[in-house]
């Protein structure tokens, strides 16, 4: 119910009892010639005393509760956990009303006027100071009606609350509905809100929290897994509060002719470097979170704690995490919506095209500065795979590009049969083998092969003889070097032939993207070309007799690994 109505019919209400109690209730009638208006307005008098007490009873109560044991109420009660103070607030005013109302009439309550002025003074007192130690939020229950009234705007623009004048403006300004797109205005910067809100819990509720006990040498987590875990999400906090605030000001002030783009584009650097930090470390932080969690009874309790404040709105910290890398899309979906709803002769529609492609972009950067920071994380995991990898193959010019097992089917690479692991970097290919009698590790150390040494990369045609092939040309001087063969034959071994022992679409997965990697470390003006495709008839005569009989049997033979 409308606030304003319902003073206006306490008012009237309160103006009928007067009337009502002073012709009933032994004043100028006998009580046995009340008859039925009277014994009516008899059980509204005692009902209102019942309600007034109910009201008070139940607002003590709750107090009660939540002193002797913080957030019982929340626990139990179907309310929302960041509006206690407002359902107490509500309490209240119905007691107030009530008790006002059954004060004010005359008739049998003198026994009882010392108990109505103490509950009527006590219910202004405590609803004042609800009122004062929520920070006037029960109050906009009370003066919006006014506001909205006088066409007064709001001035607290917190991006935690949505604007009321935003979401009042049709009311205020015109009596005509919101357009589609007006309304999908409305929707950017509701969702624009709440992410806000989810940013500030992950900030205030969880990590302030964790930095606060590594401060005070009580440490919850390592200061260096807080920064894993969180990085990037202040700067992102930072960035979208400047675009909450411009689209409040715009949409407050709607304007069919304003542009909704301008804001977007205006931020897209800022997007661009805040997002990336965040959203690299995104899976490394959700494992370690999952880890720690299991591990670290610590941890877990403070979860559980965070979980059940009222601040956190019940909302576990790996769902709030997961926000910032939906938000992007979410956003980029919605400007598509507003834009089929925005007419073509206004001069946002070719804006939000440009805010499209700028969001776009934005992804764009986001995807690849994460698939590079992979890579080069995992090089460190090769280090670990690789038994005797040498330590200068971590460098920061270099990253990891993909991987495929193979059988070598020559002595190019290393001898014929054996199970081989290609590691393609962005420079080189460490070639590795699988050991005989593994132990923690299965890979060992061959060589690294730098992509500036290879000439040629081809792909064998498969035939019911052959699958899943390819080759390696080396330049003449490294082929000769490579092989180990006693009887060298330097026109044989300038091909490294294998086979692959995963699926058929991961080889040319891998050799696309080995093309790719050659030709950028190439210098400029050679346009020779990498890949090419070869018979397997031209491959069988340059191969060794161990490998000949592999090459016979290759179908077999890649079922069988």
């Amino acid at each position: 119910m409308n606030p304003e109505h319902l003073f206006q019919a306490i008012g009237c209400l309160a103006c009928s009892s007067l009337f009502l109690h002073l012709i009933s209730a032994r004043n100028f009638l006998p009580y046995e010639e009340v008859g039925l208006l009277g014994t009516l307005f008899w059980y509204i008098h005692s009902w209102l005393n019942f309600v007034a007490r109910a009201s008070l009873l139940g607002t003590v109560a709750v107090v009660g509760a939540e002193t002797y044991k913080r957030n019982v109420v929340t626990n139990f009660l179907a309310i929302s956990q960041g509006n206690l103070k407002q359902y107490l607030t509500k309490m209240l005013a119905v007691a107030n009303a009530c008790s006002i109302i059954r004060f004010i009439m005359p008739g049998p309550v003198t026994s009882f006027s010392f108990f109505y002025k103490l509950s009527l003074i006590t219910s202004l007192s405590a609803l004042g100071a609800t009122l004062i130690q929520d920070g006037g939020a029960g109050a906009k229950v009370l003066i919006s009606p006014i506001r909205r009234r006088l066409g007064l705007k709001k001035k607290d623009n917190r991006s935690g609350d949505l604007q009321e004048d935003v979401l009042m403006r049709s009311d205020s300004i015109t009596s005509t509905p919101p357009s589609k797109r007006q309304l999908t205005a409305m929707e950017l910067l509701q969702t624009e809100t709440t992410y806000i809100r989810n940013l500030k819990i992950i900030i205030e509720v969880y990590k302030q929290p964790l930095e606060r006990a590594v401060e005070d040498k009580d440490p919850i987590l390592a200061a260096e897994d807080i920064k894993n875990i969180f990085n990037g999400i202040s700067d992102i906090l930072s960035v979208h509060s400047e675009i909450h605030q411009e689209l409040s000001n715009v949409i407050s002030d709607w304007d069919e002719d304003c542009c909704i783009a301008s804001i977007i584009t205006k931020y897209q650097g800022q997007l661009t470097k805040a997002y990336p930090p965040y959203v690299n470390f995104f899976d490394m932080g959700k494992d370690l979170i999952l880890k720690q969690q299991k591990s670290n009874q610590k941890f877990s309790e403070f979860l559980i704690n965070c979980f059940n404040n009222p601040l956190c709105l019940k909302q576990p910290l790996d769902a709030l995490m997961i926000r910032p890398v939906q938000r992007l899309p979410s956003m980029s979906l919605l400007i598509s919506d507003m834009q089929r709803r925005t007419p073509e002769e206004l001069r946002d529609h070719k804006e939000l095209e440009k805010a499209k492609e700028s969001l776009k972009q934005v992804l764009s950067h986001i995807n690849e500065d994460k698939r590079k920071t992979e890579g080069k994380l995992k090089i460190f995991d090769i280090i670990y795979e690789v038994e005797s990898c040498p330590a200068e193959i971590v460098s920061s010019n270099r990253s990891f590009v993909a991987r495929t097992n193979v059988t070598s089917l020559n002595e190019g690479l290393y001898r014929v049969g054996d199970r081989l692991a290609l590691y393609l970097l962005t420079d080189m290919i460490e070639v590795s083998k699988f050991k005989h009698s593994p132990g923690t590790v299965l890979l060992k150390h061959i060589r690294m092969l730098p992509l500036s040494d290879i000439k040629l990369v081809i792909d064998i045609e498969d035939s019911d003889e052959s699958v899943n092939m390819f080759a390696i040309q080396l330049v003449d001087e490294l082929s000769a070097k490579s092989t180990n063969c006693q009887h060298h034959n330097p026109n044989m071994d300038k091909l490294c032939v294998c086979q692959v022992l995963d699926d058929r679409i991961y080889k040319q997965d891998f050799l696309k993207k080995l093309e790719a990697q050659i030709l950028v470390q190439r210098s400029k003006g050679d346009d020779e070309a990498v890949l090419r495709k070869m018979d397997h008839t031209e491959v069988q005569p340059m191969l060794k007799r161990g490998g000949s009989r592999i090459f016979k049997k290759g179908r077999g033979k890649a079922k069988r690994d």
